[in-house]
């Protein structure tokens, strides 16, 4: 490469994974020069269209000056774009980027020292080999983004380049027509109607935009040495390439549908444009004026396209979204009909021209962005100068239809309506062969209102390669979180049955969901690992059901096959913050519910990648418990404790004596270091997380019998989940239970032997959560384990619902301390279980106990001791 270039310098390969320090110099420099570079371009052009204004009395031609120059911006890529594309491949992108700098200054120069000598036409053609400087830059300033800034960043990198050219085009559009009205009026108090005014109202700009060209080329060097993609020595052939640089575009149906779109809106715009300037023209009659007109005009269309711009760039930050292709071009119909229905004197012309400006920018980016990704490196650089090519082609089109419908006096609401037109059929054709992602940035725009997605270790995801998902499942909109948190398209698998339904069916199809069989378990092995095959992200929820109990249910081990047949690496990753959404299980049914709050917080958390002959179902889950326990710590709750213990309780009804405990307890927690606080809150939500105990519920709670999780139960998890509170002792009767219930309509039972029995002894059975020592012995209780005031696990009644599979859920099990809560980090061993997490200091070790496959808490012999 370095003979082939000649240069020694070090040369940058295409980089994987996130940019470095100096990439995003060298990015930032190249956003700079290309930014600078434009302007130049349309500031030379838009001060010498009002000076043709002026001069057309008196040379011939001058006055359709922005014609010809339209004309000319083209030409150059439709004569050069070939050998331009060769330049970009052969040599080093950078270098070419610094001799084009360099040849701007030359021309900006010569166009200023044509001005100087009242020579028109020479200053056309220093701006015709301005248009040529631009032919040979544009492929390598294109070609080189994704060499800088990798595929991670590409989305949001072509977005920022292609608007601050389309601002800085608009920008040396108003201020050069602003700056030459107003010089031009200045010498019209001195020289009324004077032709050599209008030559000097041009020179002094002109002459500011070249030098202002100089600092470009120091700039061009903070760029970093990129190799030639290519190694083809020149041939006369390449000048006439063009309908080879046309045949790679259309060989890729990817590339030639990205470039269509692409030129389409440059063809827009150039309508735009030149109507604009007519509108211009038609209220000023060319003279004094003409220039301001005009640049409050383009004003209105750059704002609109920075606005769209900045708007696509974003929305395409993480991922490039092709669904905004046919909203972007919506919005130029839109722009369009409101254009033809207004008058030219209006101030909503203006207003209109930015909405149009809005949705050109929205379709642009994403476009642009696609393409660059899609290139393949080796042909970037034809395929750039092909698509310039394309461009100027619909610019060339745009120039004559709309110099055709000025010509032969067409009204503007007659031009307009064609643009709606040929706009309206464009867009519609988009969302056709776009329905997926049309569907898809509109579901996920309207699921971002209601949910708040974090993304931890998105960094882990590979960037390309078939790689299976094994995430937890808590609710019905978990594909859509998963969707929102990748960087990578999705590929979720489900029964082959919903597809057969006529709604879910066609929203499933979009979405390229994998279908698999029920009853033909090696058929579904084989269509899974053909996707993985094929290179796709494929979702596989191990658990194989929602939860209905907020804890995860055991892992099947079908993925592990699934993973072993493709030879795929397994990626575990978990959703936090999700139990307690309408569309999960709390409150004991799915959807039918009031949302406790809009937006709700969820974290995804990414795991490091699995090789598929290390897989292992049961070592999987307890990855994936971690990666929840950690996701856990985004809660908002663990910056601020007193949201959750800071609140008042409700007590319905006391014992004195109980009642001066409770409230000395109150303000010992207070009074207790921050960190202690925030475990203890930590605690109080993991047992929010699980389907026992509901927000806003009335509560018998046992006083005496929570020595080991007191505080958690009765203090922080009853204020943050807005609990009533009837608390007795444990002297308690069943008499006084079935009194209490009544009278307070308590709907939950907590405390320990003593309340279970009474419980017992009203007729109730099953409804107390006990955490006495010896619940799990108690055969008519809710066996609840805690230790060192941390609730460990709980039992909880069996959850049931009507569900796609109908598979039955264990909230007990005879013989065990319910299910471990979410949230802990577990290591567990025969006899023996370490507990690590936000609500444990350091690692809680709970001897002769073991958690089993389905996170039951199995009793052996209980010790425990905290380290």
């Amino acid at each position: 490469m370095h003979s082939m270039t000649g240069e020694t310098s070090d040369l940058v390969p295409e980089i994987e994974g996130e940019p470095t320090r100096r990439n995003w110099f060298s990015f930032w420099s190249l956003f700079t020069l290309q930014t600078q570079n434009a302007f130049n371009d349309k500031a030379a052009q838009f001060l010498l269209i009002p000076l043709g204004g002026v001069l057309m009395a008196s040379i011939p031609g001058a006055g359709g000056l922005e014609y010809m120059l339209g004309a000319l911006i083209v030409l150059p890529f439709i004569l050069f774009a070939p050998i331009a594309g060769w330049i970009s491949d052969r040599y080093s992108k950078t270098s070419v980027i610094r001799g084009a700098i360099i040849l701007q200054f030359i021309v900006l120069a010569w166009i200023g020292l044509a001005v100087l000598q009242r020579n028109l036409w020479m200053a056309v053609a220093g701006f015709f080999m301005l248009s040529v400087e631009s032919v040979i830059l544009s492929p390598a300033k294109r070609g080189i983004v994704k060499e800088l800034v990798g595929h991670s960043r590409l989305g949001f990198a072509s977005g920022v380049l292609e608007m601050s050219v389309v601002l800085a085009v608009c920008a040396g559009q108003i201020l050069s027509g602003w700056w030459f009205d107003i010089r031009l009026g200045g010498f019209e108090e001195i020289l009324p109607g004077s032709i050599e005014n209008g030559w000097n109202a041009a020179f002094f700009p002109l002459v500011l935009i070249a030098a202002g060209a100089l600092p470009t080329i120091a700039i061009s060097y903070g760029i970093e040495k990129i190799p030639a993609m290519g190694s083809r020595r020149f041939e006369k052939k390449i000048f006439w390439e063009h309908f080879g640089q046309l045949k790679d575009l259309w060989e890729d149906r990817r590339i030639r549908l990205s470039a269509a779109g692409a030129a389409f809106f440059w063809g827009f715009a150039g309508f735009l444009n030149l109507a604009a300037i007519q509108m211009g023209k038609d209220m000023t009659g060319g003279g004094y004026g003409f220039g301001t007109d005009i640049a409050v005009l383009m004003l209105a269309a750059s704002g609109g396209i920075t606005l769209g711009g900045v708007i696509a760039s974003l929305i395409c930050k993480k991922n490039i979204e092709l669904g905004l292709v046919p909203v972007g071009g919506m919005i130029m119909v839109i722009g369009s009909l409101a254009l033809a229905m207004t008058p030219i004197s209006s101030v909503w012309i203006k207003i209109w021209l930015m909405v149009a400006g809005a949705g050109g920018a929205i379709l642009l980016v994403p476009l642009n962005a696609y393409l660059q990704d899609v290139c393949p490196p080796e042909k970037r650089g034809r395929i750039i100068a092909g698509l310039n090519l394309l461009d100027c082609i619909a610019g060339l089109i745009a120039v004559v239809l709309q110099g055709v419908l000025a010509k032969t006096g067409a009204p503007y609401w007659v031009q307009f309506s064609i643009l709606a037109v040929i706009a309206l059929w464009a867009t519609s054709y988009s969302a056709r062969i776009l329905p997926q992602h049309v569907v898809r940035i509109f579901v996920l725009g309207l699921f971002k209102i209601f949910y708040r997605v974090r993304v931890l270790n998105a960094d882990r995801i590979p960037k390309e390669g078939g790689v299976l998902l094994t995430p937890n499942h808590v609710s019905y909109v978990d594909a859509f979180i998963l969707s929102c948190a990748s960087t990578r398209k999705v590929r979720f698998l489900m029964f082959d049955g919903y597809f057969s339904h006529p709604w879910i069916g066609k929203f499933v199809r979009l979405f390229d969901t994998v279908p698999i069989s029920q009853t033909r378990a090696k058929e579904a092995l084989r269509v899974a690992a053909e996707a993985l095959n094929e290179g796709h992200m494929v979702c596989i929820f191990p658990e194989g059901q929602l939860t209905r109990t907020g804890c995860m249910n055991e892992f099947k081990r079908g993925f592990e096959m699934i993973a072993r047949k493709a030879k795929c690496p397994v990626l575990p990753a978990a959703m936090d913050g999700l139990w307690g959404s309408i569309f999960s299980f709390e409150r004991k049914k799915f959807i039918y519910k009031i949302p406790y709050r809009i937006r709700y917080g969820v974290t995804v958390n990414f795991g490091e990648l699995i090789e598929p002959d290390e897989v292992d179902a049961v070592e999987t889950r307890n990855k994936v418990a971690s990666l929840r326990a950690d996701a856990f710590l985004q809660r908002l709750p663990m910056e601020n404790p007193m949201k959750v213990i800071g609140n008042s309780v409700n007590i319905l009804a006391a014992p004195a004596d109980v009642l001066d405990e409770y409230h000395i307890s109150i303000n010992t927690l207070r009074e207790r270091p921050l960190a202690e606080q925030k475990r203890i809150a930590a605690n109080a939500i993991q047992v929010g997380d699980v389907n026992a105990i509901g927000r806003g519920q009335t509560v018998i709670i046992e006083w005496s019998g929570l020595e080991n999780c007191r505080e958690v139960m009765t203090i922080a998890f009853a204020q943050y989940f807005d609990l009533k509170l009837v608390l007795v002792d444990s002297s308690v009767t069943g008499d006084e239970v079935r009194k209490l219930t009544e009278q307070h309509h308590v709907q939950q039972y907590i405390g320990g032997n003593a309340l279970a029995e009474a419980c017992l002894q009203a007729g109730m059975e099953r409804v107390c959560y006990n955490f006495s020592s010896e619940a799990v012995t108690n055969t008519h209780s809710l066996p609840c384990l805690a230790v060192k005031q941390r609730v460990v696990s709980m039992s909880m009644p069996h959850p049931v619902a009507i569900t796609a599979t109908n598979l039955h859920q264990e909230g007990y099990r005879e013989g065990t301390w319910g299910r471990l809560l979410p949230a802990y980090h577990l290591k567990s061993e025969t006899n023996q279980i370490s507990l690590s997490g936000a609500s444990v200091e350091g690692i809680l070790e709970v001897a002769g106990v073991r958690v089993e496959i389905q996170g039951f808490v199995e009793q052996t012999l209980l010790t425990v001791d905290e380290g």
